[in-house]
């Protein structure tokens, strides 16, 4: 017994003590911290205790852990506090991936508001991590009031020592540790926002020094967040404490998002918190031990040779800067070498390229002859290989934390239907199937697969492929990107030669639609973008308009080409296309043309956009990079030999797949099941003026 809790059982264990679960005498589950013997009689120690559970008991929101009960003047001092059942958000990173731009968007929301709190209450928690935000049903939770203080009051913090864990601290805090006040936990959320959507911190280094000189001197390292988060964490991570927005000021300006999204209905959202709820729940039960672990984490002093840091997952990227001028060093993974693989070994006639596809910290590539692989991206060894569902156009549809799902369009005589594997993502065993009779078209939109009948549509967990609902409906799904599935389920309805004339929104709930809406006039081929707007092109031998639908806010914008040209694709504010070998860019926003570039290839694939680069897979392989802002030749690099282009009967008809770009390792495909990986060539430009983002806002 502890007071008048009993003890069930030992979650976890740190540099303070343990953490328990127990029960009051009522049965409510808490959790228990219980501090050593040791520590309880050093001088100075149940001061700091005290202070912590005054500290926490300050912040009742509805974002933290709150304090039910205490005893820090007993032989063994213990706090006790809400059970939060969840994993920590380290523990998804480390375990799951990074997450989606909207999901961060939510974990925002949640942590200013939750620091709001804290600072209403005149506490700075000066420790925010991924270790101390657990992920409950109901949103995040901050935890850990161990080296929190009252604003304007004494500090405890001894001469010499910094507290914080390096990779998430403020300049400040480095430089002058009992001055960071509320701007040093601003800086924090823009650190871990940074983590939640890339795996990696905006100054990771090799050691805690290398992590104080970037955060004190250096930009951040932005790689791979989306542009649609840029202007919520860049405002976070600005040097002077002056500078930074108040938690009030973010809230104000991640609300603006949530309204404009008003008309979202209720039976999505609650879809998708079912979904997020599964999940959670399924993960509560291996890491509720870790989660409850992080409580008892306490007082992290860093001193020139100490440890007892946070460790997070090594990113894959870990310097340099976003998109303000050339870096001084490669943006590279840790252990990465060049490395070739060729995904079979048999030798037939060249084929279309291997598709690769980053997710979940694996690469992922399938081949016409639906081979699917996952690769390590470090070495390029094969980790396993399985044939997926044969089919036309197969291809990979998402992974989930546990599988990775692969469909195929599956014909036989009079007969069809759309088959989907689901596979184990470790070791590649088989997991679920299931076989869609009269589907033609499967996709995911949002947390759901969705398939298109012909007079029906039919919604499946991506989780175990069970169904969902099934609704009568002559409409079908928008095409949307690799990779990147919208948040809403938009659909179409096309005439007997394929050209839309209507668009709508399904809901996510049943599958009733929600709005409807005419396609602009003299308009056809629609497809939607990862930022949910919907676009319409008039094609008259190549696009010669493009019109942008905003669903959320409404209204059309119009580019308008001056000759005929073939799209590669859309990427945020940006239209890029081609005709004759030279590759344009158009800025949506303005209709007008950004740049053109001559270059000696004639086939294209669909632009990867990285910082101040672009890059294409070419015709015959080699993979071409040009600077985003004025579409200067960068560099180029060829593909390993034995990777030669088909005949010329092949190539009008064979879909050249875009290279995966991490950083500066570049991971592109060759003819013959051929995939190499290579570190982009520095070169050395000048700043330029900030072009159109590249991911809508």
């Amino acid at each position: 017994m502890l007071g008048h809790y009993q003890v069930a059982e030992l979650l976890g264990a740190g540099g303070m003590g343990e953490v328990y679960l127990a029960h009051s005498p009522s049965g409510r589950a808490v959790a228990v911290k219980v501090i050593r013997e040791d520590l309880a009689a050093k001088p100075g120690f149940r001061e700091r205790f005290a202070r912590e559970v005054q500290a926490a008991r300050q912040v009742s929101g509805a974002f933290t852990a709150p304090v039910l009960d205490a005893d820090t003047t007993g032989p063994t001092p213990w706090m006790a506090t809400q059970y939060v059942e969840g994993p920590t958000l380290a523990d998804v990173v480390n375990d799951r991936g990074t997450l989606p731009a909207d999901e961060v968007w939510r974990l925002a929301s949640g942590l200013c508001e939750a620091l709001r709190d804290i600072h209403r209450a005149g506490l700075v928690h000066r420790d925010l991590k991924p270790g101390n935000i657990l992920l409950a049903e109901d949103g995040p939770r901050v935890i850990d009031f161990g080296i929190s203080r009252v604003v304007d009051a004494t500090a405890l913090t001894q001469t010499g020592q910094i507290l914080g864990t390096p990779l998430f601290m403020a300049p400040e805090q480095f430089r002058t540790p009992r001055d960071a006040g509320p701007a040093a936990d601003v800086f924090a959320l823009g650190s871990v926002l940074v983590y939640a959507a890339t795996g990696h911190g905006p100054f990771d280094a090799d050691t805690p020094y290398a992590i104080a000189w970037n955060a004190v001197h250096e930009d951040p390292n932005l790689t791979g967040l989306p542009e649609s988060l840029r202007p919520v964490v860049e405002p976070c991570l600005r040097k002077d404490p002056a500078e930074r927005p108040a938690p009030e000021t973010l809230l104000t300006l991640l609300s603006s998002r949530r309204e404009r999204r008003a008309h979202r209905t209720s039976a999505r959202e609650a879809e998708l918190a079912h979904t997020r709820r599964v999940r959670l729940r399924r993960g509560a039960l291996a890491a509720g031990a870790v989660a409850c672990a992080a409580l008892i984490a306490g007082v992290w002093t860093w001193w020139p040779n100490g440890d007892g840091g946070e460790s997070p997952r090594k990113p894959l990227a870990t310097a340099g800067t976003p998109s303000s001028g050339p870096t001084s060093a490669p943006v590279r993974m840790p252990g990465w070498k060049p490395w070739v693989t060729q995904l079979r070994t048999d030798q037939g006639p060249p084929r279309e390229m291997t598709d690769c596809r980053y997710e979940a910290s694996a690469l992922w590539c399938t081949d016409d002859r639906a081979q699917l692989a996952r690769l390590d991206p470090r070495s390029g060894k094969v980790l396993w290989r399985q044939t997926g569902p044969g089919g036309q156009g197969s291809a990979i549809l998402g992974t989930t934390r546990w599988t990775v799902l692969v469909g195929a369009y599956q014909e036989n005589g009079s007969q069809h239907a759309y088959k989907i594997q689901a596979y184990d993502v470790e070791t590649g065993k088989p997991q679920n199937e299931r076989v869609i009779p009269g589907a033609k078209e499967c996709g995911l939109a949002a947390e759901l697969i969705v398939c298109a009948h012909g007079g029906s549509m039919s919604a499946w967990n991506p989780d175990g492929i069970s169904p969902r609902w099934t609704a009568s409906s002559d409409w079908v799904l928008l095409p949307s990107p690799k990779g990147s599935p919208p948040q809403s389920v938009y659909v179409m309805k096309i005439t007997e030669s394929g050209l839309p004339t209507e668009v709508g929104e399904i809901s996510q709930g049943d599958g009733h639609l929600i709005w409807r809406q005419d396609v602009p006039k003299g308009t056809g081929f629609a497809r939607v973008s990862g930022e949910g707007f919907l676009y319409f092109l008039t094609y008259r031998g190549g696009v010669t308009k493009l019109v942008r639908l905003d669903p959320e806010r409404g209204g059309e914008r119009t580019t308008d080409l001056a000759v005929p040209e073939r799209m590669l694709d859309i990427v945020g504010e940006v239209f890029y296309s081609h005709r004759g070998g030279v590759i344009s860019a158009y800025d949506i926003a303005t209709g007008r043309r950004l740049w053109a570039s001559s270059t000696l290839h004639h086939r294209f694939s669909a632009p990867t956009v990285e910082g101040d680069r672009i890059h294409f897979t070419t015709q015959d392989g080699t993979v071409i990079a040009l600077d985003r802002h004025t579409g200067g030749a960068l560099w180029q690099q060829k593909a390993p030999q034995g990777g030669s282009e088909p005949g010329p009967s092949a190539r009008a008809t064979l879909a050249i797949p875009a290279p995966v770009v991490l950083g500066d390792v570049i991971v592109a495909p060759a003819y013959q099941a051929w995939i190499h990986s290579f570190l982009a060539p520095q070169t050395a430009t000048p700043p330029r003026a900030k072009a159109p983002s590249t991911a809508a806002g």
